[in-house]
């Protein structure tokens, strides 16, 4: 699974829209669109918020991928 696809399976999993995980990860709804579509992607500070945002609504990020 790419990290665009991590992203966008964890946000509909948790039931967010786009612009509620950006304010959750303090980016804007138009940057959590382009790491989905991929035409981006999130930097480490990023990856890093996005990591702890899973670990504290109990994702493990390898369970998107199987």
């Amino acid at each position: 699974m790419t990290y665009s696809e991590i992203i966008k399976h964890t946000r509909v999993k948790l039931l967010l829209t786009q612009d509620e995980l950006a304010n959750k990860l303090g980016v804007n709804a138009v940057t959590v669109c382009r790491w989905e579509t991929g035409k981006s992607e999130p930097n480490f500070k990023a990856k890093k918020a996005f990591r702890d945002f899973c670990n504290q609504n109990g994702v493990k990020l390898e369970e998107t991928n199987g």
